[in-house]
């Protein structure tokens, strides 16, 4: 009976064997530790987490130790009738890619600096290639005009308001990337050498054609039935074989069809002549040559270089990666020229010196070719350009009893 019984419980497929309880202590570790599945989905989980973790402190203290260091411009007193300082910065769409990119590194590693520096900034945007010249060009132009006595300083608003109120003026110039700084150079050199007289505006003479109702009625009538002989024939034709209501009809019904056909004609060609109108006029070209080289009496303002590298395409994707875990790279080389501009500590603009960003072109010379910067020599003379400041100023402080003193 207990070999009967042995052996139908082998031949039973239910009946399971109970599992080996481990003896050693990696047996039972590997008893504790979760699926294999699970394992890979926890660890990549902690190690992305753990690297932006990571990227944000770093981030964070980096962001902290530039805005400490400018900090100290920001609690230096301001009279009453002085303004905070204020720069112009000037962006424009990277090589094969949209201005959104520019816009988002200048908020996110240029404006904290800025702001913790209480720097003002006016961004002026180069949305098509050269706008950016022509903008720097036409403001030293404006300068200039000033300085001669041919325009006024104020606007037509500003004549006829009974206070015109303070404003900032811009001493400075912060660009973003190469291509920005040659744009800016080149407005330099175009706005010294043009002419301040304005150029006569070219007078086009306009061609009004005289058409008749009746000559278009017919040509449209000629395009609607195919030809003006084939209508003569036809309507020949009819008035021998058909009565004279039949004749009547057809001539209202080309006359009707004809009146259609001019009205929407009219129709199209007073919008063609509203469109025409909302076009904006070309600009007129302003002469410039040598002979008319003149330099604002204020000078040209410093011009202040940040570097802004924009990766694209998939052989840079590795870049691009190790960029997104480490971003306080860009707070550090970024905030650091932001901070020469804060400081305003200048220095000539030299040959050398024009060779700046030279490491950003292989980035984007899929896109288009090096970039050029071809100014003349007493224009770059000119021209200053921000440099780290050697002494960090710190705050003066004042005792407070002394200040009491002083207010009896």
């Amino acid at each position: 009976m207990e070999n009967s019984t042995e052996a139908r419980a082998k031949l039973t497929p239910n009946a399971a064997a109970k599992p080996a309880v481990p003896t050693t202590l990696s047996g039972k570790l590997r008893a504790k530790l979760p699926s294999r599945g699970w394992m890979i989905f926890w660890t990549t989980f902690g190690t992305i987490g753990g690297l932006v973790v990571r990227d944000h402190y770093l981030t964070v203290d980096a962001k902290k130790r530039i805005a400490d260091k400018v900090d100290v411009l920001a609690k230096q007193s301001c009279g009453v009738q002085d303004m905070p300082r204020k720069v112009t910065v000037y962006i424009t769409a990277p090589p094969g890619d949209g201005i959104h990119k520019t816009r988002h590194y200048f908020k996110a590693f240029v404006k904290p600096v800025f702001d913790a520096a209480a720097v003002d900034y006016e961004v002026k945007e180069g949305l098509v290639e050269g706008q950016i010249q022509a903008m720097v060009a036409a403001d030293v132009r404006k300068k200039r005009r000033i300085a001669a006595g041919k325009q006024s300083a104020l606007s037509e608003a500003e004549q006829s308001a009974p206070i015109v109120p303070l404003k900032s003026v811009s001493d400075g110039i912060v660009v973003l990337g190469r291509i920005a700084l040659a744009e800016v150079l080149q407005g330099y050199n175009d706005g010294c050498l043009q002419s301040l007289d304005d150029p006569e505006p070219v007078v086009v003479a306009e061609k009004v054609e005289e058409v008749s109702i009746k000559d278009e009625a017919a040509s449209l009538a000629t395009e609607a039935t195919g030809s003006v002989e084939a209508t003569g024939s036809v309507e020949a034709t009819t008035s021998m074989n058909k009565s004279e209501d039949t004749s009547a009809s057809t001539e209202a019904a080309v006359a009707a069809a004809a009146a259609e056909l001019v009205a929407a004609a009219a129709t199209a060609a007073k919008d063609g002549e509203k469109k025409e109108e909302e076009k904006p006029p070309a600009p007129i070209p302003i002469p410039q040559d040598e002979a008319y080289f003149s330099v604002p009496p204020s000078g040209l303002e410093p011009v202040g270089y940040i570097p802004f590298k924009n990766l694209t395409g998939f052989r840079n994707f590795h870049k691009k990666v190790f960029a997104l875990f480490n971003s306080y790279d860009c707070v550090e080389y970024a905030g650091a020229s932001v901070m020469k501009v804060a400081f305003a500590e200048t220095k000539e603009f030299e040959k050398d010196d024009l060779e700046i960003g030279r490491d950003e072109e292989p980035l984007f010379k899929k896109y288009r070719g090096p970039v050029e910067i071809n100014i003349l020599d007493r224009v770059r003379e000119q021209v200053k350009l921000y440099v780290t400041p050697e002494n960090i100023p710190e705050l003066k402080k004042i005792d407070e009893e002394v200040v009491v003193e002083e207010q009896h």
